[in-house]
């Protein structure tokens, strides 16, 4: 494998450059391989804050949180790279498939091994590693889609990753509701499915052999521009507002066990239900909003307003939760702000690709504006811990309801994005 660059190439030819007019036997396989890497990813996020509840239920949060921050720190630096390094890659295999295929093998081993220890150390080091695998699998991957999908067709294409993702989503609360007393055997097993997938994927959607394209070989020095987003206006409002409303969402989302224990009270063995109940209440709700959302930005030409509606649908859905303790409130977040994420993220990789720069870039900028699913990871454990330490749940729930209203008002000055 050979890394380079290329010459950069009109945005009007690198349209005509997209793949065909119909998504084919593309849109299955994306569909099959982003639910593959979501599901075991959502079962984390339930199953390693049980795990820290064994090793210590006094610090469960405190460790939680450094566990989450570290490995998300890695994956947003190791998303940069990897996309840069990606879009510089000629091989007989092309320019994604090669990364997307061994990242699920490195992320599995990594999460089996964490299934055996409780040495939080050694924890952290194996997340981290788990972090990155999954960075060497998405970076590549979610350039396929500005890659290998004709413009008029990036709403649909969106829509099924959207759908793929949520719904594996909805069925990792369940599988970790379900494994709730046994967190290490999910742990243990379920990454392997994103190995499975992503090799599946590589085999039945082969990329072209592009060792014969034009490039120049690969410097230090431009690795360490790839951090530097691109100087475009519209670029920075999507990577802003995405970030806000994600961080909004996992603001609650990621502390799903600790709310219902700490919050609303209820046991640990319960909680396992009601997060597998929530599960397929969100899958319901999200998948309904996922295939209406899509292919009606396609049909409307229109972005902007489906992403800021959906923001705002989102602040609704937090606002039970700052006046009830009861559970009640819980569905209703899982359900309403299920039906905004459904509505956000069947749109939200075809408004990404619409404001990218660069064709040449693509790799590189889209790990970038997906920083924005990484970032909160980063900074949800931290400000949520402080907060809740602080002045208890109900303003974690306040300032995620300001965070999504600040989202909607981002958007509203993209000019590429109609």
């Amino acid at each position: 494998m050979t890394l380079s660059t290329r010459p950069d190439i009109p945005r009007g030819d690198r349209e005509l450059s997209r793949g065909p007019a119909r998504l084919g036997r593309l849109g299955p396989l994306l569909f099959l391989v982003h639910a593959g890497w979501m599901l075991p990813f959502a079962a984390a996020g339930t199953l390693i804050p049980a795990i820290m509840t064994e090793i210590d239920p006094d610090r469960k949060v405190a460790l939680y949180g450094t566990l989450a921050t570290t490995g998300s720190l890695a994956s947003m630096i190791a998303t940069i790279v990897i996309g840069t390094l990606s879009d510089r890659t000629r091989s007989r295999l092309g320019k994604r498939n090669p990364w997307i295929a061994s990242g699920g093998v490195v992320l599995a081993i990594a999460a089996t091994t964490m299934s055996f220890t409780s040495n939080f150390p050694l924890l952290v080091a194996l997340w981290i590693t788990f972090q990155v695998g999954l960075a060497v699998v998405l970076a590549p991957l979610f350039a396929v889609l500005p890659d290998r999908v004709a413009p008029s067709n990036l709403g649909k294409a969106s829509a099924v990753i959207g759908f793929g993702q949520l719904v594996a989503q909805s069925l990792g609360s369940v599988v970790a509701g379900a494994l709730i007393t046994v967190p290490r055997e999910g742990l243990r097993w379920l990454p392997w499915l994103i190995a499975v997938t992503t090799v599946l994927f590589v085999l039945l959607a082969p990329e072209q052999d592009n060792r014969n394209e034009p490039r120049e070989t690969g410097s230090a020095r431009a690795l360490l521009r790839s951090f530097i987003p691109p100087r475009d206006r519209d670029f920075l409002l999507a990577l802003i507002g995405r970030f806000l409303l994600l961080m909004s969402f996992m603001s609650v989302l990621l502390y799903q066990l600790f709310v219902l224990t700490d919050y609303i009270g209820i046991g640990v063995g319960e909680a396992g239900r009601v997060i597998a109940t929530g599960g397929v209440v969100m899958a319901v709700s999200s998948g309904a909003a996922t295939v209406l959302s899509g292919p009606l930005s396609d049909r409307l030409g229109r972005r902007k307003p489906i992403v800021i509606t959906a923001s705002l649908i989102f602040a609704a859905a937090e606002t039970p939760l700052v006046l009830s303790h009861s559970l009640a409130a819980f569905y209703t977040f899982l359900g309403v702000g299920g039906f905004a994420y459904g509505i956000y993220i069947a749109v939200d990789q075809a408004l990404l690709a619409d404001v990218l720069p660069n064709g040449d870039d693509r790799a590189k900028d889209m790990g970038i504006l997906n920083i924005a699913n990484t970032g909160p990871q980063v900074l949800a454990p931290i400000v949520s811990g402080l907060v809740v330490t602080a002045v208890g749940y109900r303003s974690v729930f306040v300032i995620a309801i300001a965070l999504a209203l600040v989202s909607a008002l981002v958007l509203l000055p993209l000019r590429r994005v109609r």
